[in-house]
């Protein structure tokens, strides 16, 4: 469209229909152009409206998985824990079932300690007796 529009001079102005029809052609244009502005406006509505529902979506989903790994870490401290806990009570079992051992095994040698010297005894006894029987052989 020109910006320069000249109109041709009559009795009391411009011609009116010349201005009339430049009035009609400005004013198609310019709904035109805003035909085009309007859908391009709609369109980017939309698009926005998209990117919206994307973005809300993927804050959910990254919430939902945020929340899943701090339940993971929470569950894990918890196991961490309990398994820290079991292997605890199992070595203070197993020790006390070892200590039990030891002392067990403390009293068979004990035992086996007091066998040996009562034996010790009887062949002291049978070899004083033998020493005896001996001497009393050769006088």
């Amino acid at each position: 469209m020109e910006n320069d529009k000249k109109f041709t001079s009559e009795m009391f102005g411009y011609a009116k229909k010349e201005v009339e029809e430049y009035i009609k052609e400005l004013k198609s244009d310019y709904e035109g152009r805003l035909q085009v502005e309007k859908a391009e406006v709609n369109r980017l509505s939309n698009e926005i409206t998209i990117i919206r529902k994307k973005l809300e979506r993927y804050d959910s989903e990254y919430l939902q998985k945020q929340e899943k790994v701090a339940n993971a870490l929470i569950t894990a401290e918890d196991q961490s824990k309990a398994i820290v806990e079991s292997a605890r009570q199992e070595a203070i079992s197993e020790k006390n079932r070892i200590e039990a051992l030891i002392e067990a095994e403390k009293e068979k040698l004990l035992d086996i300690k007091k066998e040996v010297i009562g034996l010790k005894e009887r062949t002291i006894s049978v070899l004083e007796k033998y020493n005896t029987s001996m001497s009393d052989l050769l006088d």
